[in-house]
């Protein structure tokens, strides 16, 4: 019967260290922002901020619109947000329009590119309220 307390503990052991990885976390700040077309809000798009200057390690803030076209970013976990800086913005919309074909960006393509799409941001250190997003379909 001892012998499978040492691997039980371990384990918790093991779970207990993966917990404290979120001590290396740059400080991230509440974004808020919105997605239309010009004229009608943009639902259930992708939204995701690329560092300017970030390498491929560097954490990337992403989010999802909602009914009326509005999101929240996340970095680590939860809507923690994004750390202040430079961002260029890449906005994808996945659908399925037909049973025989599987689902297709419904955005034009430049929008998947962040050096291609237009879109940028500053996130302050400080909650920021981002200018709407413009995306012509």
């Amino acid at each position: 019967m001892n012998r499978f307390v040492s691997p039980a503990l371990s384990l918790i052991s093991l779970i207990f260290v993966g917990c404290g990885s979120g001590e290396n976390r740059t400080p991230t700040h509440t974004v808020r922002g919105k997605l239309t077309d010009g004229s009608k809000p943009v639902a259930h798009a992708q939204i995701v901020f690329h560092p300017v200057g970030g390498s491929a390690e560097t954490p990337k803030p992403h989010g999802k619109t909602d009914e009326n076209g509005e999101f929240k970013l996340t970095t680590y976990d939860g809507q923690d947000g994004a750390p202040a800086g430079q961002y260029k913005v890449s906005v994808e919309l996945w659908k399925t329009t037909s049973a025989d074909a599987g689902p297709a960006n419904q955005l034009p393509a430049k929008y998947a590119d962040p050096e291609k799409s237009g879109l940028t941001a500053t996130v302050n250190a400080a909650p920021t309220e981002l200018q709407t997003f413009v995306v012509k379909k």
